[in-house]
């Protein structure tokens, strides 16, 4: 590693970010496919930040330097 590291927290919370968003998509794929269901863009918008929400109460404090807050 180099001698700055300052971008460390901000990877990790693309990082998670990144796991997030794939893990959402990922659901609503798979409501897709075997039940029959579908959500439209915005209301998947809202699960996305209701997550982002959560996984900071749970712990993934990097994350909510890139989340908005309501």
């Amino acid at each position: 590693m180099g001698a700055c590291d300052n971008g460390t927290p901000n990877r990790q919370a693309k990082a998670s970010l990144t796991m997030l968003v794939t893990w959402t998509v990922w659901n609503e794929r798979n409501a897709r496919v075997f039940k029959h269901k579908s959500a439209p863009p915005p209301a998947l918008l809202d699960s996305i930040n209701t997550e982002a929400h959560l996984w900071v109460i749970a712990g993934a404090k990097k994350l909510g330097s890139l989340i908005l807050r309501e």
